[in-house]
């Protein structure tokens, strides 16, 4: 009995496991995106009939293939690179949300793509789900957007601006008094003409924000300070509207580090509100004060308050409590909504609250000084990872290069401006350090002359990046300066890896770097305490390991054993040609070296059982020597 039930369950379990495969492949057909799932090597396994139409495949000619075969060939050595960092932290992430990538069709053409992807665990390995988007037509009406945009701001915003400086040269008697009938209908004209004009800068304001088109210039500000400045700059407003504006005399002096003019903007934008919906004769007031991780600036009104149903749409685009009322206050409703964005680019929030006795309080959160420098330091690195400092301004910048730099072996530090670089760069050991070229108050070439004057650091490798480029004449003018590289902004992790893997590890003491290949752990042991005299050893034990150490290291020779389990070594050659100037030069270290090929790239061949340490270490050396040096690769 016991064996028939255990009969009844098997069979129940194995049935419930078919359905829920063909759910699952019912789901993956249905998907209106290409679904394309792949295996450990890269193989194509299962692809949707979306995947078909958008790439003009049949599905057997999907499966079974590489898939590479949807790539553009340009972009080949990046998604090894990808695939390299994705087996070594797998997890579901959009793939290089920074970067354009694009797919390509079976007839040679090539359509941008978003692609997310997606690790899929079985007991046949780490399976990868990739999930295509086609964003053809959201880039052609994101293009359509911003051509909208660019007429505004070119054929709508310049009439308009003459058209009010008219109206006021008129109201002002430049062309002799006027009848007062004539300067009533000239005063309407006027006001409606600087609400057109205020509406059409905010909507230009907010689109270039959401569209990440406006530059944050960050720096340590006072608060108060700001406060002040902004309150002096917008009386004659509150005046027009019978309402007093004075800073509290209870506020604190705090430091924030943030874009002053946007945070000013901010300020500003909520001053002009609680203004507007202030009686005649009322008052607001502006207050700072410090809390726990952070500064608040506050704007009090005596208002009506907010309408309980109003409260959810505040920051909304257009939203209006009342629109006949909002009218007769000349406001756009684009005013809270251009702080929301603002704030959450400085890295803070914006709320509000019912005010005891009547009014309504808004206020901004921003991290304090504090809280600043503690996340410039990389307090998650680990401890063999390589340290740098990066001097750039804009933290959401200086975090993405982080994150993408910490799978590669480094830990990147972050200074602001250009005293705390300098301050930082002195009190702590960092191998490189990459200098934002256009950092505020830096002067570029004097910041750098700067740096290198300090004894601690005056022979640290730097490199430069900047939005502009480096040109040959900056180029011709830092070489004096030991500046290893110039980049380009938004900045590849990848291809600074490789940069800073030259000049921390070659320029550290000379010595060439060997990738070891072998799934034999002994013989990796053995090989790295033979060859430790000759150079600096990386031993890698799978395909997967050595992707990755490719990509974290400048390697100048791989000694590599065509058998590894169930793979052929032979499959990272491609991914060996990748590099500027010659090919890496390759040694094969293996136990099957007769049927190989004629390639002179696979220069000696020895064999394992024959072969002693002594002979390979006597090949690496000649081989080396047979190496161009760094400054023969550079010549055209």
């Amino acid at each position: 009995m016991a064996d028939v039930t255990d009969l009844a369950f098997t069979t129940r379990d194995r049935s419930w496991e078919n359905f829920a495969e063909e759910k699952f492949r019912l789901a993956v057909e249905a998907c209106p995106s290409g679904m394309a799932m792949t295996d450990g090597a890269g193989v194509i396994v299962l692809a949707n009939a979306a995947t078909e139409r958008l790439f003009g495949y049949r599905r057997e000619q999907l499966v079974g293939r590489k898939i590479e075969l949807l790539i553009p060939r340009r972009l080949h050595g990046e998604y090894h690179k990808q695939r390299a960092v994705f087996a070594l932290h797998p997890q579901a992430r959009r793939l290089q949300a920074n970067r354009e990538l694009f797919g390509l069709r079976s007839d040679g053409t090539e359509f941008p793509v978003e692609v997310w992807l997606n690790p899929i665990h079985s007991g046949e390995g780490l399976f990868v789900l990739s999930v295509i988007v086609d964003i053809s037509e959201r880039r052609r009406m994101d293009r359509l957007k911003d051509e909208f945009v660019s007429t505004v701001s070119h054929e709508l915003r310049t009439p308009l601006t003459s058209i009010s400086a008219s109206l006021g040269l008129l109201l002002g008697g430049a062309v002799g008094k006027l009848p007062d009938a004539a300067r009533r209908l000239l005063g309407i004209a006027q006001t409606n003409s600087d609400r057109l004009v205020r509406l059409v800068n905010d909507i230009l304001d907010i689109e270039k924000i959401e569209a990440g088109q406006v530059a944050f210039n960050f720096k340590r500000i006072d608060v108060r300070a700001l406060a002040g400045q902004v309150i002096e700059t917008d009386r004659a407003y509150a005046d027009g509207f019978g309402v007093r504006v004075r800073l509290d005399p209870t506020a604190e002096a705090a430091e924030v580090y943030a874009d002053p003019d946007r945070l000013a903007q901010v300020i500003s934008n909520l001053l002009s509100n609680a203004v507007k919906f202030s009686p005649r004769g009322g008052e607001v007031a502006v207050t700072c004060e410090r809390r726990a991780d952070c500064v608040r600036i506050s704007v009090r009104d005596h208002g009506e308050g907010i309408p309980s149903d109003f409260k959810p749409r505040v920051f909304d685009k257009f939203a209006q409590a009342d629109a006949s009322d909002a009218r007769q206050k000349a406001g756009t409703g684009l005013g809270l909504s251009i702080v929301r964005e603002i704030i959450a680019r400085l890295h803070g929030t914006v709320g509000f609250e019912d005010a005891a006795g009547g009014g309504t309080v808004f206020h901004v959160e921003l991290p304090d000084g504090t809280q600043v420098a503690d996340r410039e330091l990389d307090a998650e690195r680990s401890p063999d990872a390589v340290r740098i400092l990066f001097c750039e301004d804009d933290p959401d910048a200086a975090m993405a290069l982080r994150d993408g730099l910490r799978p590669l072996g480094y830990s990147c530090d972050f200074a602001h401006d250009a005293a705390d670089a300098i301050a930082r760069a002195r009190s702590n050991a960092y191998a490189a350090i990459i200098v934002d070229f256009e950092l505020p108050d830096a002067g570029g070439m004097r910041f750098v002359c700067q740096l290198r004057e300090q004894p601690e650091i005056y022979k640290t490798p730097l490199l430069i990046v900047t939005a502009e480029g480096g040109g040959a004449a900056n180029r011709q003018e830092f070489t004096s300066l030991n500046v290893l590289d110039w980049m380009a902004k938004p900045v590849d992790p990848y291809r600074l890896a490789q940069a800073l893997d030259c000049a921390v590890a070659r320029g550290a003491n000379g010595r060439p770097c060997i990738l070891h290949v072998d799934d034999d752990h002994d013989v990796l042991d053995l090989v790295a305490l033979a060859l430790q005299a000759t150079a600096r050893v990386v031993s890698a034990d799978s395909l997967e390991e050595a992707r990755v150490a490719l990509l974290a290291h400048d390697v100048d020779l791989v000694v590599l054993d065509i058998t590894l389990g169930p793979v052929s070594g032979l499959e990272l050659l491609p991914e060996l040609k990748k590099r500027e100037g010659t090919p890496i030069p390759v040694i094969v270290f293996s136990a099957h070296v007769a049927d190989l090929a004629a390639d002179p790239q696979m220069q000696p061949r020895l064999n394992k059982s024959q072969s002693s340490l002594d002979e390979l270490v006597d090949a690496v050396r000649d081989r080396l020597t047979l190496r161009p040096s760094r400054d023969e690769e550079d010549l055209p």
